[in-house]
């Protein structure tokens, strides 16, 4: 195993110093399902399927997923407990690739078993909204992807500024809400939550015009993540090269 990777799991699941965030995720997004069912002016249509409650859940897990997954990257957890990047790369040689992968596959765990944690809430949701089962299937994949795109940035943030987590922590909050609100000005459904709304609502947003040609929203948003979340992986290497 990648040994990076197994300091990680070990750090965030053996000695449970991830289990905070774990616990703030499930705790949020169950209890924001309880109060729509439960609320007197809400719980009937969610319960009927009208208010579609799969949308809210989807919407609030997916801002979750991707803002855990930043701090865990950003090493916002128990960051005494990892080793620091000069370690891995100048006391004990390894290459830039394997530090690399080693960080970005704990950021795919993390976010697995986010996901894992949720899955039977958004099942839940789905079935009182009854969703078309490719609907939910559609949203269940959305919610992680957008966590890898949004989340490596934090591997980048913390590879360019290790030693200054005061400055680094709200640097790469106002980075990521910088994009997500520039890329909603340009087109509304770049934005993840708009368009993760309208596939759990089965919903159909507007063809937009792009460099001469007419974009569908599922090809814009999913173009422009893949391209942001490259972008990311990219970056997290050549910082990951000036540490070295």
């Amino acid at each position: 195993m990648n040994p990076v990777l197994r300091e990680h799991l070990g750090v965030f699941f053996r000695e449970r110093h991830g289990l905070p965030a774990q616990l703030y995720l499930l705790g949020i997004l169950g209890l924001v399902e309880f109060l729509l069912l439960t609320s007197p002016y809400l719980g009937k249509q969610m319960w009927s399927g009208s208010g579609n409650l799969l949308k809210i859940c989807a919407a609030v897990a997916a801002i979750l997923t991707a803002y855990f997954a930043l701090r865990t990257a950003n090493r916002e957890y128990a960051a005494a407990r990892f080793k620091p990047l000069d370690y891995w790369l100048r006391e004990r040689g390894y290459p830039v690739g394997v530090v690399a992968r080693g960080q970005a596959a704990f950021l795919m765990v993390q976010i697995a078993s986010s996901l894992l944690l949720v899955l039977p809430l958004l099942l839940w949701a789905g079935a009182i909204s009854r969703t078309p089962p490719a609907a939910l299937v559609a949203t269940l994949a959305l919610i992680p992807f957008y966590a890898v795109c949004y989340g490596v940035w934090g591997l980048v943030a913390l590879a360019l500024r290790e030693n200054a987590p005061d400055s680094r922590e709200p640097l790469i909050r106002c980075f990521t809400i910088l994009v997500v609100v520039i890329a909603m000005m340009i087109y509304l459904p770049l934005n993840p939550v708009v368009y993760l709304l309208a596939v759990a609502g089965i919903d159909d947003p507007a063809r937009v015009g792009l460099v001469g040609a007419q974009w569908s929203p599922a090809v814009a948003n999913l173009s422009f993540h893949l391209a942001y979340g490259a972008a990311g992986f990219i970056a997290h290497r050549w910082a990951l090269a000036r540490v070295q």
